[in-house]
């Protein structure tokens, strides 16, 4: 029994353990621009940076406009795709500085047929660590209660049943 217990001992430690260092998955970074006419979406991904143009207004997508956005000075043009009705810039070379950790500034030239608008925002890139810091999730420490709990009892039930073993 003491091995019995022993072993539970050292599984909900290990398991502790592992539960603390666990990673949890890195945010995709997004980034917002708005004004009076237009709102534009984008999520920088493994594709490239895919953006959502809708209408303040009403929400409705715009559909095959031209959009051009600069980073650090340097323009990049969207291509459109008509079959998921976003855009996406997938230039190795230009999304590489925006996938360094950091904040940067994205400006927006919009062009959707007699319409025109200038957008800017900042976009933020987290580093990697902050995604898996191995910091106690707040489940983490419950779950380490209950299992010590746990032991305790079937530790203190086994010394009772030696002793009435003994008497």
């Amino acid at each position: 029994m003491k091995k019995l217990i022993f072993g539970l001992f050292t599984a909900a430690i290990v398991g502790f353990g592992s539960v603390q260092a666990a990673e949890l998955p890195t945010p995709i970074p997004v980034v917002v621009a708005e004004s009076e006419v237009f709102e534009i979406v984008g999520r920088l991904d493994e594709k490239g940076f895919v953006f959502h143009i809708d209408r303040s207004a009403s929400n409705a997508p715009v559909l095959d406009a031209k959009l051009e956005v600069e980073a650090d000075g340097r323009p990049a043009l969207a291509r459109f795709r008509p079959e998921s009705g976003d855009y996406l810039i997938d230039d190795a070379a230009w999304l590489t500085p925006l996938r360094t950790p950091g904040e940067h500034v994205l400006a927006f030239t919009l062009l959707a047929g007699e319409e025109s608008d200038l957008l800017s925002a900042d976009f933020a890139v987290l580093p990697a660590s902050t995604a898996g810091t191995g910091a106690v999730s707040g489940l983490t420490v419950p779950l380490a209660v209950a299992a010590l709990l746990v032991l305790a009892v079937l530790g203190w039930r086994f010394s009772r049943q030696r002793k009435g073993d003994l008497a």
